[in-house]
């Protein structure tokens, strides 16, 4: 059973992160002295807790893209069109998204790690004008095309 704790009266409180997840791809063997990281970006909305059949809470992650980042050698030794041929081999597998305890995710905030948090915060929209799950989903199309991270 998955309980949520979704209180309208909290605005929503939007966060997108990212961490590697590297270890979710099968790199191939010429591709790999290139690739430094692959990182998964996700929007979550701080103010919205699961709990997943546990006592600790959980943060849903929506997934929006995943990013390639190339070593400093690869940048700059290979070509556009093999960078290219790396970004859509790497980059458009889609992916899931996933439950992380909130306590991961609070820790990634509160260190501000760069490049690895942005808070947008609240979207000024009332719940009578647009519900929540409008309006995240309108988040997750402006943060899928607009990189913030």
């Amino acid at each position: 059973m998955i309980a949520t704790t979704r209180n309208r009266a909290l605005p929503i409180d939007a966060y997108v992160v990212a961490f590697s997840q590297i270890w979710d791809y099968a790199i191939k063997e010429e591709d790999r002295p290139h690739i430094q990281d692959i990182r998964g970006v996700y929007l979550f909305d701080r103010n919205q807790r699961t709990f997943c059949c546990e006592m600790t809470p959980s943060y849903w992650l929506i997934h929006l893209y995943d990013e390639v980042i190339l070593t400093p050698e690869a940048d700059e030794a290979l070509n556009e069109s093999e960078k290219d041929a790396i970004y859509q081999e790497y980059e458009y597998c889609g992916g899931d998204d996933i439950y992380v305890h909130c306590h991961t995710i609070d820790g990634m905030i509160s260190h501000s790690k760069p490049n690895a948090v942005h808070h947008y915060g609240g979207t000024n929209v009332s719940f009578n004008d647009s519900d929540y799950d409008e309006q995240m989903e309108g988040l997750r199309e402006h943060f899928s095309c607009n990189h913030c991270l």
